[in-house]
């Protein structure tokens, strides 16, 4: 029915592409991301914000709230989390 989710702990201070990848392997079977650019915009959204880039990154596979910001009301995504959506994907295509 669900897939089972492997919340294996990502370290927040050392987060990498290859922690991101073991992550969706391990919960999806299969990755079609570009892990570096996932990375790259994973830390530049949490950059200036009361956040982690691990936050970001279960927001944006997951869809979990993030505790410190409004970014869900009655599940859906409010103006903030759309806006955090919207800049991650400006970073992810970016690139670095």
């Amino acid at each position: 029915m669900f897939p089972i989710i492997n919340l294996t702990p990502i370290n927040t201070e050392t987060m990498k592409a290859t922690q991101m990848h073991k992550y969706l392997m391990d919960n999806y079977g299969k990755v079609v991301h570009n892990m570096d650019n996932m990375e790259y915009a994973c830390k530049q959204v949490a950059k200036g914000r009361d956040i982690t880039p691990k936050d970001i990154f279960f927001f944006m596979i997951e869809n979990k709230p993030i505790e410190s910001m409004y970014t869900h009301s009655y599940g859906f995504n409010t103006r903030e989390g759309r806006a955090l959506k919207k800049q991650f994907e400006y970073f992810y295509y970016e690139g670095n």
